[in-house]
């Protein structure tokens, strides 16, 4: 059985890949930074392939060096916070082109080469996408990052749905903050604001997410919640998404939270409103301290 892990050099994909690398898997890890993936390679024991996952044809290269893969996670990206007016339009481009682009051409490339071997080999085969949980809860300080991630959400509706014909399962990811590498480096610059309406929910590390993901993605959810934060949070926006469960209680849960969405909305933009108000107080004592 071969796997095959974009962004596997580290966080979800690095401990994901030594799930399957435990259970027995071939694993081949896919990421642009040589040093860090050949380490990470070493580490496990597995295969690497350095590849820009971001380039369509960078993507088809890797898979033309390999078997037809049985599994594809599509984890590479990193978050970017800051307020959008702050961003540079360069820095959007390159959220946009690592964190979306990255999932949309590897996940091409794989399910090219799956479809191709499905008249020759029965068992089925996955695609599995790492959204976010901001894909369904979206506030200030993600511009960057919340958009894409939510539009690997639609695609991998999208691709679920071709890939019917196929015998390839898809699922998605939707996890919460997780202590990783770029975790770290994420909090080192988010604005405050963003840390305020976050809240002070603790970060899982790494190896437990995988172990949920790997546990649900065996139970057979196609939409997998790292923690119950995120799986509320999921429940006000099901769409037309695989459900958790057989759906009927997340149904339920989101039916009565639809209800609380204005109220929640309202506390985000009081804080939003908040943190304007005091940024302006502290320019202005700036101000006239400079006069």
């Amino acid at each position: 059985m071969l796997a095959v892990i974009s962004g596997g050099s580290q966080g979800l994909g690095y401990a994901l890949a030594k799930k399957y690398k435990d259970i027995g898997y071939d694993v081949v890890l896919v990421a642009r930074t040589e040093l860090k993936l050949r380490a990470a390679a070493h580490k496990l024991g597995v295969r690497y392939i350095r590849a820009d996952c971001s380039d369509s044809d960078e993507c088809a290269k890797v898979f033309e060096q390999l078997a037809v893969p049985d599994l594809v996670v599509c984890c590479a990206g990193a978050a970017h916070p800051g307020m959008f007016l702050d961003l540079d339009p360069a820095d959007l481009k390159t959220n946009l082109d690592v964190v979306y682009c990255t999932a949309l051409y590897f996940s091409q490339a794989a399910m090219r080469v799956m479809a191709a071997a499905h008249d020759k080999l029965l068992q089925r085969r996955q695609i599995v996408y790492c959204s976010s949980t901001v894909a369904v809860f979206p506030f200030a300080g993600y511009a960057a990052y919340a958009p894409a991630k939510a539009a690997i959400r639609a695609l991998s509706d999208i691709v679920r749905q071709e890939c019917l014909p196929h015998n390839i399962r898809v699922s998605h990811i939707l996890p919460g903050s997780m202590d990783t590498e770029g975790y770290a480096i994420e909090e080192s610059i988010k604005p405050a604001l963003v840390k305020r309406i976050e809240g002070p929910s603790a970060a899982i590390s790494a190896q437990d997410a995988a172990d949920i993901v790997f546990r649900q993605l065996e139970n057979g959810e196609d939409t997998v919640y790292t923690d119950t934060v995120s799986w509320v949070l999921g429940s006000m926006m099901l769409g037309t998404s695989p459900r958790w469960g057989f759906g009927i209680l997340q149904s339920l849960v989101g039916i009565l939270l639809v209800l609380f969405g204005p109220v929640v909305r309202w506390f985000i933009d009081r804080d939003v409103m908040r943190d304007v108000y005091s940024t302006q107080q502290a320019k202005t004592k700036t101000k006239t301290k400079s006069r």
